[in-house]
């Protein structure tokens, strides 16, 4: 199947399939779901020499039609972050992943100490020792439907939630393609449609225009670091159980002074210091930041080095009244922005997307 066929077959299927579930199951079933249906916002089409991939990303209360992105990968590896080695799963013939975890076994023990409420999301696990996660066969069809992927590498951990994706080999016609697409939505139960998720009915986070747009790159043209963690506190706060945000901090020290986009807090009396490798524009600039996950990752290893000195660790407690030692590294990447495993490699911090940060805070709340 050639890519632009690919495009055309995903665009009609998941136009008129959410647009259905949109029209009928919130007025005619709303007494029978177990929670508001939300929706997803934006179609990726990656294009490798041998695989096409398609993956619904973002998160909206309702339905709107889907905003189409296309790009290229070198591999289906380089898509998923993979590194050469043994996998934690396989996938030969066709594959059905549905409400999982694949995770190494590295990032598994430190899930639930880290991401609190995770554990309502975990479903089917499946842990190895491998050194990546997947391992594609040729002429199969891959279904990750509302799966998490933890991936990890030396001191670095990379946390994806999938609302859906599917990787399938480009000698699959596109005539077969769509006929799996329709038995698979089909077989789905009524009131659990493919391409959703349900959240607690009543949550006022949800209702907020933070929640609205959350696909990370509609929106945020004019959204600076500052705005964003005011609009953002309470998603951050639920997602990595914190009780206190601390923005833009100013950490003064003899060699000058850096800024990181927050601290967080924790309910435990740990912290985190994290940035936004985000497209946010940058306070008084026109520009907004392209950043690489490596040089952001570098800054978090900078940040993270400044309270190694006793002398800094007292000025931020004069200053901000928190003790902080040994901070975890958080980036937050868009939801669609690839991880190599090169990148994953020469990283020492969490990199979780915004999706993934979004289903971490409605485990939490639910």
């Amino acid at each position: 199947m050639k890519p632009t066929e690919f495009v055309k077959v995903n665009t009609q299927f998941w136009g008129d399939h959410l647009k259905s579930v949109s029209d009928h199951l919130p007025g005619s079933h709303a007494g029978e779901l177990p929670g508001q249906l939300l929706y997803p916002r934006m179609m990726v089409l990656t294009e490798t020499p041998d695989w096409n991939i398609v993956e619904l990303v973002g998160v909206s209360r309702e339905y709107r039609s889907l905003e189409v992105r296309r790009q290229k990968s070198t591999s289906i590896e380089e898509y998923f972050g993979l590194g050469d080695g043994s996998p934690v799963l396989s996938l030969p013939g066709e594959n059905i992943v549905k409400d999982a975890t694949v995770a190494t076994e590295t990032a598994r023990r430190d899930l639930v100490d880290w991401f609190p409420g995770i554990e309502k999301i975990l479903g089917t696990e499946h842990v190895g020792p491998g050194d990546q996660l997947l391992r594609f066969t040729p002429g199969n069809y891959s279904t990750f439907d509302r799966v998490l992927l933890a991936h990890s590498a030396g001191r670095s951990v990379r946390l994806h939630w999938t609302f859906f994706a599917l990787a399938i080999h480009r000698s699959e016609p596109a005539g077969k393609y769509l006929d799996f697409l329709r038995n698979f939505a089909n077989a789905a139960p009524h009131l659990d449609p493919v391409g959703t998720v349900s959240a607690p009915r009543g949550d006022e986070g949800l209702k907020s225009e933070a929640f609205t747009s959350t696909y990370l790159a509609h929106g945020l043209q004019n959204s600076t670091p500052e705005t964003f963690l005011a609009e953002h506190e309470n998603i951050l706060l639920a997602a990595y159980d914190a009780t206190r945000l601390i923005p833009r901090p100013s950490l003064e020290g003899p060699d000058g002074t850096i800024t990181p986009d927050f601290i967080l807090e924790r309910a435990d009396g740990t912290h985190i210091v994290g940035d936004l490798a985000l497209p946010l524009r940058e306070p008084g600039k026109k520009h907004r930041r392209s950043a690489t996950v490596r040089e952001s990752a570098a800054q978090l290893a900078t940040y993270a080095g400044y309270f190694d000195d006793a002398e800094n660790r007292a000025f931020v407690q004069t200053k901000y009244g928190v003790e902080v030692s040994e901070p975890r590294r958080l980036l937050i990447v868009g939801s669609h922005q690839p991880v190599t495993a090169d990148d994953l490699t020469a990283t020492s911090a969490e990199i979780v997307d915004y999706d993934t940060t979004l289903r971490l805070y409605l485990a939490a709340k639910s």
